[in-house]
């Protein structure tokens, strides 16, 4: 477990990590417009577009290794830094965030404005916190994740979501919602944890596995996750009636479960197991592994610039 505690860092010299085409050529352009003001605030600048999720991993260990530079920043959404995550993990050199993205979830979580120019004053004060990340683990391969893990009809949302290129934001994700709800049906499902506690066995909707609060552009469903407690928070919805789950879809998303009553199961545990037969988990908010899949937290393993307190 690691404690909220911020370190100051120097920052002089960065790399800027874009995809040009995510976010329909949006994350470009706040490239150029973060560049320009890194530049105003004295801050040298190497440039790296990346073309292809290999290419941008490669260019983001690159950065990393190079003793010149200060900080590896992503100009891009939750799926760009799912990438970076994956070499920077681990890294004594920290990850700046300018959002660019449609959900811009890790962006919500640290606090970090999602205007450019209030997302680089955040890198240049050159605070830096010590975070937990997940790690989901399928046969053997395994990935780490900043955000939540799902499963069930909101990995199918956002399978959906990925595809619609109008609106933005929490309401791309409603609209998903709505073009999927014929198939909103429960699945089995099944929940345990390493020792073989049974935590959850039977028909669920969803399961949401979080080490941050939000998805979906700030849909809280797990509410109380905290990226420094070394703890899951896990919600399951079990299956209620359609009607049910449309009047109270709004609180839902924001966190509110009371009027599902004993439908919603609430867990928090540092490592789980999560069964749903035919499903693919979404982590980020993007395609992971299909089930079986095991997570697990690591402690301190996230390494974020974030703003001055």
């Amino acid at each position: 477990m690691v404690g909220n505690i911020l370190d100051h860092q120097q920052i002089r010299r960065v790399a800027v990590l874009t995809n040009p085409a995510a976010g329909r050529g949006i994350a470009a352009e706040r490239a150029v417009e973060a560049r320009r003001e890194f530049f105003r605030r004295g801050i040298d600048v190497v440039a790296l577009a990346g073309a292809s999720a290999e290419a941008s991993r490669e260019l983001a260990r690159h950065a990393l290794d190079d003793d010149l530079l200060d900080a590896l920043v992503v100009c891009g959404g939750d799926g760009l830094i799912h990438l970076a995550l994956q070499e920077q993990a681990g890294s004594k050199k920290p990850l700046g965030i300018i959002p660019a993205g449609t959900g811009n979830d890790h962006a919500r979580e640290y606090r970090i404005p999602l205007d450019v120019r209030g997302a680089v004053d955040a890198i240049v004060g050159g605070y830096s916190t010590h975070t937990d990340l997940g790690v989901i683990r399928h046969g053997d391969e395994e990935r780490y994740f900043g955000t939540i893990a799902m499963a069930g009809f909101d990995s199918q949302v956002t399978e959906r979501a990925n595809t619609i290129k109008w609106p933005r934001g929490k309401l791309r994700y409603l609209l998903a919602s709505g073009i999927e709800f014929p198939s909103f049906r429960a699945r089995p499902a099944r929940l345990e944890t390493p020792d073989g506690e049974e935590l959850f066995n039977g028909q669920a909707i969803l399961c949401v596995v979080g080490n941050t609060k939000s998805y979906g552009g700030g849909m809280t469903v797990v509410p109380d996750a905290d990226h420094h407690d070394g703890l899951f928070d896990i919600t399951v919805l079990e299956e209620v009636p359609r009607r049910t789950f449309l009047l109270q879809a709004r609180q839902f998303m924001a966190g509110d479960f009371s009027g599902l009553g004993g439908a919603i199961k609430r867990f928090r545990v540092p490592e789980v197991t999560l069964h749903m037969p035919g499903v693919n988990t979404y982590v980020d908010g993007d395609r992971s592994f299909p089930t079986p899949v095991s997570l697990r937290i690591a402690p301190g393993a996230g390494h974020y610039l974030v703003p001055k307190p």
